[in-house]
Order: structure tokens, then sequence, then C-alpha cells
């Protein structure tokens, strides 16, 4: 219960519960994102389908085969690799606090068109708050979004899929695995920069085998490695490994409890090389910025 667990990350208020099912739209209950969503649909079919892919994998390591995922395989892969993305803590508080930002910013707009309008500038003192209920909210603005989620999967199953592994069971993971990185400077961060230009999206999937989705358009060069499966050497391991660590929040994983990188790499600088990445907008309107 110590190890990846936020107390009540999912947990909806009784409140807002009582309230959404008076309204009759749907019946609810306080868990119904943790248990309905994630439990009884998300997991069990991201399970199954890493199931699958360890059976490629291990197709390609014994020769017997060298299948390839098609788009709708791919694309598959992508909605599980952006609904695990959507729903971490950290993107869950940015995406809500924006979202706040952004009804700020529209109330002071109202405010001060009406304060204009009718020549009363009480109007500009008016105090309005904004309420949410986190939990429902992160989830409609992210992973119950339906035509967001097919959207970002559509352009990343777009890309050049690679698939390294380690036979020792080398990979990390952590409690922030979703990770891009930029090989292009100042590239728009397309799809919250999960599909941007010169972008390599990396993942791991299992202490084996992790994912590279390289940006079709700047690494044209690796088109004839979409779908395949690659032993990685000790130098893709550990820059998989120091990605995983960077931008770790609080955990690191590994499978073979072996951690002799992160304590070279503190032992040479002294402290942790952790990143610390603003996923939070700055919203300007035409009064002030938020």
């Amino acid at each position: 219960m110590s190890v990846c667990c936020e107390t009540d990350l999912y947990t909806m208020s009784e409140k807002y519960v009582k309230e959404n099912n008076e309204k009759g739209d749907s019946v609810i209950n306080r868990l119904s994102i943790e248990t309905d969503h994630f439990s009884h649909s998300v997991e069990p079919l991201y399970a199954q389908f890493l199931a699958q892919i360890e059976e490629i994998k291990d197709e390609w390591v014994t020769g017997k085969d060298h299948y390839r995922l098609h788009f709708l395989e791919k694309r598959e892969l992508a909605l599980h690799i952006i609904t695990q993305y959507l729903r971490m803590p950290q993107i869950g508080e940015a995406l809500i606090e924006n979202y706040i930002k952004m009804e700020h910013a529209g109330i002071d707009m109202l405010k001060e068109i009406l304060a204009v309008q009718t020549g009363n500038g009480d109007f500009r003192k008016l105090e309005i708050d904004v309420s949410c209920e986190k939990p429902a909210l992160h989830a409609n603005l992210s992973y119950l979004d339906e035509q967001t989620l097919m959207t970002y999967a559509d352009a990343i199953a777009n890309n050049i899929f690679v698939f390294r592994i380690s036979k020792e069971n080398d990979f990390y993971s952590s409690d922030f695995p979703v990770v891009v990185s930029p090989h292009v400077q100042n590239a728009r961060p397309m799809y919250m920069g999960l599909a941007q230009y010169g972008g390599e999206l990396t993942m791991p999937l299992s202490p084996s085998l992790t994912v590279s989705i390289y940006d079709s358009n700047y690494f044209k060069e690796k088109k004839d490695m979409d779908g395949s499966f690659i032993e990685a050497d000790a130098k893709e391991i550990r820059r998989q490994n120091l990605l995983r660590y960077m931008y770790a929040t609080r955990h690191v994983f590994s499978y073979k409890n072996d951690f002799s990188l992160i304590d070279s790499y503190f032992k040479l600088y002294g402290k942790h090389l952790f990143l610390k990445p603003n996923h939070k907008a700055e919203i300007i309107s035409g009064l002030k910025s938020y």
C-alpha cells in the first residue's frame, strides 16, 4: 500500500455522486472510475495486449517469426500508452489547474465586459469562485474523452514503433514511465508532446521490453525498423533506465533490485538528477496572465 499508491486519487465525493445520480444521467458510486473504468475495463485489456506483445517478442527472440504490428494494433498500444500518461497524478493536476485558469480568465473577461457595457465598475469587484470535483474533472478532460484519445492514438500510431529487448530483465520502470525525448529544439508540443516533430516517445512494457516511438517525419531513416524487436545493448539499456530515473517523482523500480546506475550517478554528482518538467500552461487573456 506504500508503493505507487495515491490515496483517493479516483475517489469522488458523496455529494458529487448523489447529485449525479439524482440527475439520472448515469448511476455511479464513489469508486466508479477506479473499479468500473480501470479495474474492470482498461487494465484487463492492457494486460491481455501486453501478453500478446510478449508472445511476439518471444517469437522474434527464438527466430520463429518476425511479426510486425499493423496500424490498428499500433493504435491499440498507443491508446494504452496515452491512458497511462493521462491518468498520472502530475498530468491530472496540470490539466485541472489549466482548466481552472481558463475559467478564471473567462469570468474576468465577462466581468470586464459587463462593467464596460453598463458603466458600473462594481462588476469588476464581484467575487466569483471556481470549484470542481477533481477526480471527475480529470477523467472528463482526459482518459474518458474518447475523441481526444482516438485523435492522439491516430497521431502516435502513424509513427515508427521499435521494441527493444533485455534478455536479463534490466529495464527500470518508475512512477512517471512515459517520457518524450525531444531531438529537435523548440518543436511545438503537439498532442501534449506525445507526437511532436522530432520526438521519441518511450515507455517500458515489462522488465524485458521497452517501446520507442519515433516521429516518422523526422526519423525517416528508421522506417524499415518499424515494428521490429531488437536486442538492446548496454548503452541503450542505460539510456532507457536513465529516462525512467530522471523523470521519476518518488519511485524507480528494478525487477532485479539493481540500482547501481542510480548509485553511480548520485556518487558522481552528489545529488539525484531528477527533472521536474512543467506541464502547466500560462493562460493569457486581454486582461492579464494566469
